[in-house]
């Protein structure tokens, strides 16, 4: 018997949950992402280096021991391991390297905490402690890992929590964090409970000390973040309430952090929180910033707790400023000022019953408001100062008003709405009567101001109740103060019928008006326009009927369902393309790439996202990539930066985004005011020092997804790898992957994640094309929804730039109740279509042909007998001898085979049947030709079992020979299987074992049987997705591993 060939897998990229952060330096953050140990310099955004400290268990603790200024010792552990590795730094070169670890120390029980600990404070040895899951204290020899001193606390309990204090072992102090909902404090050198601290309602999941040990903290089940005096002393066990239990975490608190001005914590609903106490407030949330869609499992901070880094279980580090100010206003907070009106007589009425019908904000300062009697008044914004600039007439009775202010120069511009049709425009730093003109011949029902970053520029957009279009006017600041400011009518916008104006903008080139039906209209703004200006009449009705009538380019339908689309934003404009964002009463946030090639406008969607479970009503581009979005949820408006994730102001407004509001932003500050019971409230933030100001946070690694990614599929491009991955949270992401030819270099990149499918995507695949610039790809899911996507892969522009993902515009889907499509087939391709099989929960099989051309599903055949009688797991087909033959394994252990040649609308019955290839569902399957009367077949189960069989063609009939099983070789259920080649497969399960067989023909028996060549431990939890090209192996899960087969 020859010998087996000699194989290995090799890690090559990865994006697992980080489950472990810490402060090296002020700037050098080290993380951990399953067994592997890496290092970012933080001041630079770079990926340094990574090393693999355990290769079976995943790090849940990084404790650095500052050494001498050329390096640093680093405690980790994980499960029941532990080691102590060095990170060396070379000052010279400007380089850092991680000294593998010279031994694996076990213990035997689960770390739950560790620390440093000495046995006298003139001790230079140091020694480290371990809490263990049972409340048992060890305390090991950093060098030898000898266990030198050992603790049982009285009270044996299991931990799920656990943290220390002191520095010396006589004064080593230990919180347990049980699953009996209590905190038990009790010290090292006793072993008895000092204090029992009850309250919360769920297990503990983190504790943590102050640095005077007269405060601890706890996070649980419960959703509260609890603090706790301590004063301990040698009295008696006694129980101890909470000092403050806190509220504001929407799921399970994984982690918490006293700091000396705040605490920090992480929780499961993938947001971090810092919070502050003051006389007057008490504690309450400051800073609130989403990472991820789930799990922020770990956060650390910097020696001067100046930044904290979070680790994601979408695999992001991310690491940010400290809030030093409170970012959240409640409806009682003193800084939310109500504006009372005058009274009657500083108005020049006897009547008082007057009331604000109106009002804009003109700048960080200043706020413009119209009553009902017809008045103009000024409010310092954040203060009770109102004074009364004039009286106009016109007002009385109806006014709706927006406004705009310039990031640029502060100046602003109010614009307010008449009954009559008319518009009146009030300026900053002017208190002349406004400019009024008849803009339209009846009620103005809608009215937007834009702005770019000219100062003297603002757009108006208005709209009556005909509906017709949108009239685009400009008013300019003059230069001089003397000078009278010229409004001109722009353009019209054409409206479909069917449209109902909701908001506009326009920048350079560009112009987009949204509908109150989700739909987006964009228009190119011809150059030779700027000499059909028209000048505004000042009090006459206007004739418009002259101006330019400008017709959308593109009109797409629908882009947030049915619901308004009332947030706009146009960036990176250049003469023939740019960016629109949208945002919607749907909460998504959709980013489009607009491009003109003179032949036509193309429109690609690039992303999309979900900000709120309410609404996004505002978009502010405020330039340097810098995107904020105005939400509300639960009578809250939310300023969110988009691109850094993160919660900039939160102010509580009962009356939601249905009652009158408006928000000023740039570097300086921001301003908010809204309506409430008829009262104006104003807030305004100033930010006069680097302590306030929205220092963006640094990126260290962009996450994938924190849920399970239920499928994943590779093909090649030019210059590497295209991987597609989707998965539980409906989105569908495109990387690029290269193997790293560089130290420190990131192999994965993402190139654009669009979320459109309403449910779990369960399948995606790759149409096989010869295309360099055009790749299709095929996603499937819940609802038996269908989408096929446009991959264009631009030219002009580097491929980790590009990459941007459009949906074909129909897509076959039915009612909610609809079986889910569980695995899809390709079944042959061309340039102008494609034909795949898809397997669905019911138990049906269905043939399908997507038509590029017309963007088309057809449904052409399917299993009308629904012969499985269960659901369908797995598919896969082969073309043989100008025959196709497809292969479906279900629930219930079979394996039938059908041959789809022919063009009836029944593919049934099937033309061979193995009803005994495992015990229970067959999840995995793969085919492979060996020749024109052979085809190999291997599968996996959920009776744990691997099985291999060959498939014999004679003439029109199949036969199957005696199928090898391997019931041993993994110890949980078999998610995936795949050929490498003819002589190679790999199988991987739940027991997170990814296994590589070599395969051999048994020539007496005519049959072939596996051998085992290879097996690794994957740090993926719940494996389901596997890909396989050119010997990398895609391994996906909650979380993704690359491998490459040498």
């Amino acid at each position: 018997m020859d010998p087996l060939p000699l194989v290995d897998f090799v890690a090559t990229g990865s994006r697992l949950p980080v489950t472990a952060v810490a402060f090296l330096t002020e700037t050098i953050v080290v993380s951990a992402n399953g067994g592997m140990l890496r290092i970012h310099n933080m001041a630079e955004n770079k990926f340094i280096e990574e090393k693999a400290v355990f290769e079976h268990t995943r790090i849940y603790g990084i404790l650095p021991l500052k050494g001498n200024e050329e390096g640093h010792r680093v405690l980790v552990f994980g499960a029941k391991s532990w080691t102590i590795v060095s990170i060396l730094i070379d000052f010279g070169t400007d380089t850092m390297s991680i000294q593998s670890a010279t031994q694996i120390f076990a213990v035997v029980d689960w770390i739950k905490a560790a620390h440093w600990v000495r046995i006298s404070p003139t001790s230079t040895r140091w020694q480290v402690a371990l809490a263990l899951a049972h409340n048992q204290v060890l305390v090991c020899d950093a060098e030898t890992g000898l266990v030198v001193g050992e603790a049982a606390c009285e009270e044996r309990s299991i931990l799920y929590a656990a943290a220390f204090a002191g520095d010396t072992i006589d004064d080593l102090l230990v919180a347990a964090g049980t699953v009996f909902n209590q905190v038990l404090v009790w010290q090292f050198a006793k072993g008895q409970v000092e204090r029992r601290l009850v309250g919360h309602e769920g297990v503990i999941f983190g504790v943590h000390f102050s640095t005077d040990r007269t405060t601890l903290a706890s996070v649980s089940d419960d959703r509260t973040l609890r603090l706790w005096s301590l004063i301990l002393g040698d009295s008696e066990c006694g129980k101890v309430e909470p000092r403050e239990t806190l509220y504001g975490h929407h799921a399970r608190i994984w982690q918490c952090l006293i700091l000396d001005d705040c605490i920090v914590t992480a929780s499961e609903d993938g947001t971090c929180r810092v919070w502050q106490t003051d006389d007057s407030h008490g504690w309450r949330t400051v800073e609130c910033w989403r990472q991820c869609k789930k799990n922020v499992w770990c956060i650390a901070t910097n020696p001067e707790q100046t930044m904290v880094a979070s680790g994601g279980g979408d695999g992001s580090l991310q690491a940010r400023p400290l809030a030093k100010s409170s970012r959240t206003v409640e409806a009682a907070d003193p800084r939310l000022v109500s504006v009372p009106l005058p009274p009657a007589e500083a108005l020049g009425m006897e009547n008082s019953k007057d009331f604000i019908r109106a009002f804009a904000i003109l700048d960080r300062n200043t706020a413009v408001i119209a009553t009902d009697s017809g008045h103009i008044l000024r409010q310092t914004i954040g203060t009770d100062q109102l004074s009364v600039s004039l009286a106009v007439p016109e007002l009385r009775c109806y006014a709706m008003a927006t406004g705009a202010a310039t990031s640029v120069g502060g100046g602003g511009m109010a614009a307010i709405g008449l009954r009559d049709g008319s518009v009146a425009v009030i300026l900053a730093g002017s208190n002349e009567k406004p400019l009024l003109a008849c803009l339209h011949s009846g009620p103005v029902q809608r009215l937007v101001v834009s702005t770019a970053d000219c100062p003297r520029y603002f757009d108006l957009f208005t709209a009556d109740a005909d509906n017709e279009f949108v009239l685009w006017t400009q008013i300019t600041v003059p230069l001089g103060e003397q000078q009278v400011p010229r409004w001109t009518i722009r353009a019209r916008l054409a409206l479909p019928s069917d449209a109902c104006f909701a908001t506009a903008t326009v920048n350079g080139c560009w112009a987009a008006v949204g509908s109150k039906k989700g739909g987006l209209l964009i228009y190119t703004i011809p150059a030779s326009m700027t000499n059909s200006d028209m000048d505004v009449t000042f009090g006459e009705h206007l004739d418009y009927s002259a101006s330019l009538l400008l017709q959308p380019s593109v009109s797409m339908p629908r882009v947030h369902g049915k619901l308004t689309l009332g947030a706009m934003a146009i960036a990176n404009v250049e003469h023939q393309s740019c960016t629109i964002y949208t945002g919607g009463r749907d909460g998504m946030l959709q980013t489009f790439t607009i491009i003109d090639d003179n032949a036509s406008v193309k429109v690609t969607r690039t992303a999309s996202a979900r900000l709120t479970p309410g609404r996004v009503e505002q978009l502010i581009s405020t330039g340097n990539q810098s995107l904020l979005a105005v939400t509300f949820y639960r009578k809250r408006l939310v300023l969110i930066d988009h691109f850094n994730r993160t919660e900039i102001l939160s102010v509580a407004c009962a009356g939601g985004a249905n009652k009158p509001w408006q928000i000023y932003c740039d570097t300086g500050g921001y301003s908010v005011g809204f309506m409430q019971g008829g009262e104006l409230f104003t807030y305004r933030r100033q930010i006069e020092s680097e302590e306030g100001a929205l220092v963006p946070c640094t990126r260290l690694v962009d996450g994938m997804s924190s849920v399970d990614i239920r499928s994943a599929d590779i093909t090649t491009t030019s210059d590497g790898y295209l991987l597609a991955t989707a998965g539980e949270d409906c989105s569908l992401r495109i990387h690029h992957y290269n193997k790293p030819q560089r130290k420190g270099a990131d192999s994965l990149k993402i190139l654009a994640e669009n979320r459109h499918h309403a449910s779990a995507i369960r399948c995606v695949a790759f149409i096989p094309s010869t295309s360099q610039l055009t790749r299709y790809l095929l996603t499937a899911g819940a609802g038996s929804e269908l989408r096929c996507w446009r991959l264009d892969i631009s030219a002009r522009t580097n491929l980790v730039d590009c990459g941007a993902v459009l949906p074909t515009k129909p897509k076959y889907r039915v009612e909610r109740d609809a079986p889910r499509i569980m695995d899809i087939a390709i079944l042959s391709s061309a340039e102008e279509y494609f034909t795949f099989a898809a397997a669905y929960s019911d138990a049906s099989i269905r043939i399908w042909h997507m038509d590029l051309a017309s963007q088309q599903f057809t449904c052409v055949a399917e299993d009308l007998a629904r012969t499985h009688a269960c659901c369908i797991l797995s598919l896969s087909a082969v073309t043989i001898d100008s025959r196709c033959l497809l292969f479906s394994g279900a629930t219930n252990g079979e394996l039938l085979i059908w041959d789809i040649t022919s063009d009836d609308v029944d593919i049934g019955p099937p033309v061979l049947v193995l009803s005994d290839l495992h015990q229970s569902g067959v999840n995995a399957l793969d085919v492979r030709k060996l020749d024109e009367s052979r085809i190999l077949v291997i599968s996996g189960g959920d009776d744990s079992s691997v099985a291999i069989c060959t498939i014999t063609i004679v003439g029109n009939k199949l036969s199957s020979s005696s199928i090898c099983r391997y019931i041993d070789t993994h110890a949980s259920s078999v998610q995936c299987v795949g050929f490498i080649d003819d002589n190679m497969a790999v199988s991987v399960s739940t027991d997170q074992r990814l296994v590589a067989w070599s395969i051999a023909l048994e020539h007496s028996k005519g049959t072939h049987s596996l051998n085992m060549l290879q097996m690794a431990c994957i740090q993926v939890a719940d494996p389901s997705a596997l890909s396989l090209l050119n010997g990398i192996v895609v391994v996906a899960g909650i979380g993704l591993q690359i491998f490459e087969l040498l």
